[in-house]
């Protein structure tokens, strides 16, 4: 038989499509991009105006399987894989086998986020001393959380793959399961609170409205099982003893999908199945000890030059994601408690289900007589991050950050979503017209080293923060990659391309001072 769950968790291990992407979104020229980290770059960056027109990031990362199949996620990505590996129908086959456990008796995880960014406007007011932006993106979010070993394999396996498995009795099996998807619009204001040449400080913040598109949850608090064979299927096919089942679960119905309309009703109003609000704040500050050598005179006013970075070491601080969406359409939304026991989920019940309602509506016939019908109405929190990063110039345009993603939300609640915590070291090389990085990270929770490279020519970005991973190298727990299509229109310096010190053709001057 299949779950649902099982399903997401395969999908998510095959590469789900994680928002952090520190190999473009820490630069001086990551425009809208930079807010998703600290809503203070609004003020004073690189550009007047910045669009993005589309963008996109996956990640995926988890303590229990590793990907060992024969081809790469750069294959999958690009339809590239060889034909050996299909079919005779052209399709690749999913082998579960090659999803390779880690058996340690601890708690299993699994976090996938997406990001797609959609048209964004960012816009530099007052010389650069204030800064408005608006974003817009969707969010899918798939959380399997403090889920016990042998239920973490039920979930990868299925009932017939284990034969190890089979005609045992696991007691108090416990794990929680949360997928998401959030529209939202976020509305960033920041400015220059302190700027006395060296020392340089800004704020910012963004409110950001949420929309429930979808949501679901399983939270499993106890259960007793056995996997068995189906006699009525001659042995063949397995189903679930199910002996006692303390459980709550609520979702979304398919018709939020159907009914779906990008209008203020949906946006602001309450015909979305859910809504809520949500919030970052941050704080940058500057060192800028030579900040005196990008000055320069215009119309009998000092200037310093606006299209140039100042600073020797930037530290920027922010809070991201505080807030929650209220699931409380009664048009869509469903919670339920199961309390008993004695009930098989068969090959039968879960076959060539078609969309989740029908998917639950077979759980309600499974545990039939076991079912307490709850409030229409559910709270998901937000993945609530602490972040911190610290940018140090080492000549005019090489750089080294380091970035810190600290999740914030408790594992021990079942409605709570997830950021994956990282640390990351990221060398680059920044112009105005391309960028070249490569983040070194310990992500996935701390549990993953990845090695990346990320780059951007004109408006088109791209990059990776686990490159092994993506070209199948070793047997990778965890996966990211993202991508986009952005632009800005630079801020500009002086007239006179000597008017500031040290001049910007001091090089030139230098070498042909030495013909000579």
């Amino acid at each position: 038989m299949k779950w649902p769950v099982c399903i997401l968790f395969l999908l998510a291990a095959y590469g789900l499509k994680a928002q952090h992407m520190p190999g473009v979104a820490m630069g001086n020229y990551a425009g809208t991009h930079a807010l998703y980290h600290n809503p203070a770059f609004v003020s004073d960056n690189r550009y007047s105006v910045y669009a993005n027109f589309a963008s996109t990031s996956f990640t995926v990362g988890n303590n229990h399987v590793k990907y060992d199949f024969p081809y790469s996620f750069l294959g999958l990505i690009t339809g590239t894989v060889a034909d050996r590996h299909r079919d005779d129908q052209g399709k690749l086959p999913l082998d579960r086998n090659r999803l390779v456990e880690r058996l340690n008796g601890n708690l299993k995880y699994l976090n996938a986020e997406g990001d797609t960014r959609l048209p964004s406007l960012m816009v530099s007011l007052f010389g650069g001393r204030a800064g408005v932006a608006v974003t817009s993106r969707a969010r899918y979010n798939l959380v399997i959380d403090q889920t016990q070993e042998p239920l973490a394999r039920l979930i990868r396996s299925g009932t017939r793959n284990e034969k190890e498995l089979h005609d045992v009795d696991f007691i108090g099996q416990s794990g929680k399961t949360l997928v998401n998807g959030l529209g939202e619009i976020g509305f960033t204001l920041g400015g220059v609170i302190v700027d006395n040449d060296t020392e340089f400080w800004k704020v910012g913040v963004t409110v950001k409205r949420m929309v429930g598109l979808y949501s679901g949850y399983i939270n499993i608090q106890s259960a007793d099982y056995q996997i068995n064979s189906d006699p009525t299927w001659e042995h063949q096919r397995y189903m679930i003893d199910a002996k006692n089942v303390d459980a709550d679960y609520g979702f979304v119905s398919d018709e939020a999908f159907k009914d779906f309309k990008p209008s203020p009703g949906w946006l602001f109003g309450k015909n979305s199945p859910g809504g809520g609000w949500g919030m970052d704040v941050g704080v940058v500050y500057e060192y800028r000890p030579d900040a005196h050598k990008y000055s320069y005179r215009q119309n009998g006013q000092s200037r310093l030059d606006a299209s140039q970075n100042k600073y020797l070491y930037r530290v920027a601080v922010s809070l991201t994601d505080f807030g929650r969406v209220r699931y409380r359409n009664q048009f869509y939304t469903s919670t339920y408690a199961i309390r008993g026991g004695n009930d098989l989920l068969t090959y039968d019940n879960y076959s060539n289900l078609k969309g989740v309602d029908n998917f639950f509506n077979s759980v309600e016939q499974s545990f039939s007589g076991e079912i307490e019908k709850g409030e229409n109405q559910y709270s998901v929190s937000l993945p609530m991050a602490f972040q911190a990063s610290v940018d140090y110039r080492l000549k005019f345009n090489t750089f080294v950050n380091v970035l810190w993603v600290q999740d914030l939300k408790s594992r021990g609640k079942f409605n709570n979503m997830h950021t994956g915590s990282l640390l990351a070291v990221t060398p680059r090389y920044e112009h105005r017209w391309y960028e070249i990085s490569m983040p070194v990270s310990v992500l996935n929770n701390y549990r993953s080293v990845g090695i990346g490279l990320a780059g951007r020519v004109g408006p088109l970005w791209l990059g990776t923060d686990h490159l092994a991973a993506l070209l199948n190298i070793g047997k990778p727990k965890s996966f990211t990659l993202y991508g986009g299509f952005s632009f800005g229109l630079g801020k500009k310096g002086p007239a006179n391309s000597i008017a500031c010190w040290p001049p910007k053709t001091s090089l030139f001057k230098k070498i042909f001072s030495n013909q000579r």
